[in-house]
């Protein structure tokens, strides 16, 4: 059982904050501690004192925070941003949510009728169907109807940005604010060496990150004439630890929430992968338009953005003057060049004829320099499941149609690894058939 307290509000003169105490029992703990096994593909940070000793203390909770300015705008008489930024937890742990303070109507029903039914399926891998134990309220939450989008700086959200902010779009979904959220996306641990972060170390190195992506979104909103939101959480650290791939649009929707008053209308930037999947351990993005349904409020809609592939919003953003200075897709700094996100990013510019289009965000000649593993990259990508592996095979099926020619060292390489792929498959069944026959 997770049970959510009556939040309340407060501040420190520099932030205001929206907490609400969560009680998680101890078998939903370890049932959520367990994940790893089950969860391979996962970059979780359950090893240094999980449950947090924050859980034991009197002040322990949930909180969101934002700036002084906007206070006014937090929500405390509805438990809808706590269920929102728990609710995969519970889903994952087959735990009920049991809340002081009511819950919004639409939400509920949402979450009850349609996110539950269609996640909690045994062959998906999630536990038993939940329960949301909550009174319900139908009355619509006072709001100022603002029209907001994140603004991370990447090619979603600038793909988001230049279409809701054009002149032609209706007066009541023109973007009127943007926002940055601090929610434990910021950082991703090198995939390749699997490095194994202190939480000190980790939150160091997300806070420095968020700040420097923090400056480049504050930029963007200048340039375009947006006030931007900035709003941080205890959800990650004190939480999650961690799945946030799994729990991206639950965390975003729920810091939309706790600023109930201020949003009537709120853009999740599509991912782009134009395809719908809902088992354990795939990303939110996969049902995003399922739980921008979902999590809607009577007061506070959540839109799905687009239906575009990255592709094809790489193709728009080349005439668009604000990414050319401020497009930032990295998983570390400064646009890395190396990682996965700029890695696939740069090739689609490449295959697009549009690199030095960037050149003021890109070390474009390190790029040139690199561009055999780059194309390695590509090569390999395509061949497997997932959110990159989807675009990796539109990048590279749009290169065959171009006649783009993929460098023959690249090739080279990929022949190569397959060949090593299919020895090691060979030598597995073997060794398999070898391990049945003696037994």
């Amino acid at each position: 059982m997770i049970k959510i307290g009556t939040p309340f509000v407060f501040d420190d003169g520099q932030f205001a904050y929206l907490k609400a105490s969560v009680k998680i029992s101890e078998d939903t703990a370890r049932a959520y501690m367990s994940l790893p096994s089950r969860i391979k593909n996962v970059h979780w940070r359950l090893y240094e004192d999980y449950p947090p000793a924050i859980w034991d203390r009197e002040d322990e909770g949930l909180w969101f925070a934002v700036p002084m300015a906007y206070k006014e705008y937090l929500c405390p008489e509805r438990s809808d941003a706590f269920v929102a930024a728990m609710l995969w937890y519970a889903m994952i742990t087959g735990s009920d949510i049991a809340c002081e303070a009511p819950v919004s109507t639409k939400m509920a029903f949402g979450i009850q009728y349609h996110l539950v039914p269609a996640l909690m399926k045994e062959e998906q891998g999630y536990a038993h169907p939940i329960r949301l134990v909550a009174d319900t309220t139908d009355k619509p939450y006072r709001n100022i109807g603002a029209v907001g989008t994140g603004m991370s700086c990447g090619v979603d959200s600038m793909y988001t940005l230049d279409v809701y902010s054009r002149a032609d779009v209706p007066p009541k979904y023109k973007l009127t604010h943007l926002t940055y959220f601090n929610m434990g996306a910021i950082f991703h641990p090198d995939r390749e060496t699997r490095k194994v972060y202190s939480m000190i170390e980790f939150y160091e190195i997300t806070d420095k990150m968020s700040e420097e992506k923090l400056r480049n979104a504050g930029q963007v909103a200048e340039k375009s004439g947006l006030p931007l939101l900035y709003v941080k959480s205890n959800l990650d650290s004190d939480y999650y630890r961690g799945a946030y791939g799994d729990t991206g649009v639950y965390r975003n929707c729920a810091c939309v929430l706790a600023v109930a008053g201020l949003f009537g209308r709120y853009y999740c930037s599509s991912g782009g992968s134009n395809y719908f999947e809902l088992n354990l351990g795939k990303g939110s993005e996969l049902y995003e338009s399922l739980l921008c349904s979902a999590l809607s409020t009577e007061s506070t809609e959540f839109i799905l953005s687009d239906y575009a592939t990255r592709l094809e919003k790489m193709q728009t953003l080349v005439f668009d003057n604000l990414s050319k200075q401020y497009l930032d897709v990295c998983y570390r700094f400064h646009n890395c060049g190396e990682c996965d996100k700029c890695l696939r990013t740069l090739v689609t510019l490449d295959v697009m004829g549009s690199l030095d289009v960037f050149s003021e965000v890109f070390d474009i000649e390190k790029y040139k320099a690199n561009r055999k593993e780059a194309f390695f990259w590509l090569l390999r990508m395509k061949d497997k499941v997932g959110d990159d592996a989807i675009h990796a095979k539109l990048v590279y099926d749009f290169a065959m149609r171009r006649g783009f020619q993929i460098p023959a060292e690249s090739i080279k390489e990929y022949e190569k690894y397959q060949n090593q792929r299919k020895y090691r498959k060979i030598r597995k069944a073997i060794s398999n058939i070898f391990i049945k026959f003696r037994s």
